[in-house]
């Protein structure tokens, strides 16, 4: 009997974090799991082969270890962990974070009597703060069309927890997408466009991000060094590039208008990474204000006041200063 789920992990360098992942993975319904392991041809691979075996000899699960011949890098390793999975469903995963306790419990009677959505998906939590995200406060259906798809865009940016049905995904030609690291966007923006979804308020997924960093460093990513260093804030800038990519190619392939909404949320989002830049240092964050303006984006104006209070005040004052003026905004709301 094929699985229900197919949970699939990426794999690359991270013996110790995909362990911990592994061992995340809890339910009562053993048989309606399968854990595809796809190691991205990593130096170490024999490690974690060796790691996933030793798991594997006990546990009740279905776990299959695969590791790619060549270094195919984050996107196309997603799109082998589609090709090799077995499951009607596909629950992607990142070897360092990890499933939130219940959730697939919770999960796998609702997929057995619900059936007809593309896409399905959850908060996650930061495990260094225990703040949610990816939050709506409340379960939903997620409507096909436009409309929704621009509306949660942002919630498939992290790729943890995203659960997909095979069918609707399996077509898709990873390898157009090589070094973009959002193939998990076009995927969702493509599903809800044409499917719609399903949000559950319940945390699926722990972002923990304790591993070293893959991309800029793999084989397959040309050496990046911005990709390579996630802890700064030009970084968030380099990604950013592909995100954009990403959605215009959906808008001329569905002649829709995503982007155009998309910028208003990243204007409206853009205070936390200039805060991180700010925080780096002066000369960081004129680098960061000079390489957004270089960026082929519409930045409305509350992303120039963000630069001139940031510049002016600093990071402390300024989060003071807009902490309390969103109190005053929900207040007269």
């Amino acid at each position: 009997m094929k699985p229900l789920v197919t949970i699939g992990i990426t794999s690359y360098k991270r013996v110790n974090e995909l362990k911990r992942c592994l061992e995340s993975i809890n339910t009562k319904y053993v048989n309606d799991i399968e854990i595809l392991v796809s190691e991205d041809h990593s130096p170490l691979s024999t490690e974690i082969e060796s790691m996933v075996n030793s798991v594997k000899n006990t546990s009740a699960y279905s776990i299959i270890f695969s590791s790619n011949e060549v270094n195919l890098g984050y996107d196309m390793n997603l799109g082998s962990i589609i090709q090799k999975s077995n499951g009607k469903y596909v629950f992607f995963m990142s070897d360092d974070d990890a499933i939130c306790p219940g959730f697939l419990d919770m999960l796998i009677p609702f997929l057995k009597n619900n059936d007809k959505y593309g896409v399905l998906y959850a908060p996650f939590i930061y495990s260094w703060n225990s703040n949610k995200d990816r939050y709506h406060g409340k379960s939903f259906e997620i409507r096909a069309g436009e409309d929704s798809a621009a509306k949660y865009i942002y919630d498939s940016i992290l790729f943890s927890g995203l659960i997909f049905k095979k069918e609707c995904i399996e077509q898709f030609d990873a390898s157009r997408f090589k070094n973009y690291n959002y193939f998990q966007v076009y995927m969702f923006l493509k599903t809800v466009n044409k499917f719609g979804g399903y949000y559950f308020d319940t945390p699926s997924v722990m972002c923990i991000m304790d591993g070293e960093n893959a991309y800029g460093i793999s084989e397959s990513s040309g050496g990046n060094s911005l990709l390579a260093d996630r802890t700064s804030a030009l970084s968030i800038l380099e990604f950013n590039k592909k995100l954009f990519e990403i959605i215009r190619i959906f808008d001329k392939e569905e002649n829709t208008e995503v982007f155009k909404s998309f910028e208003k949320q990243y204007s409206l989002r853009a205070y936390s990474p200039m805060s991180l830049a700010r925080m780096q240092g002066v000369d960081t964050f004129k680098e960061y204000w000079r390489m957004l303006n270089s960026l082929n984006i519409k930045l409305y104006f509350v992303v120039k006041f963000y630069y001139i209070i940031l510049l002016l005040l600093g990071k402390e004052q300024s989060d003071k200063f807009t902490s309390g003026f969103r109190r005053l905004v929900k207040k007269e709301k």
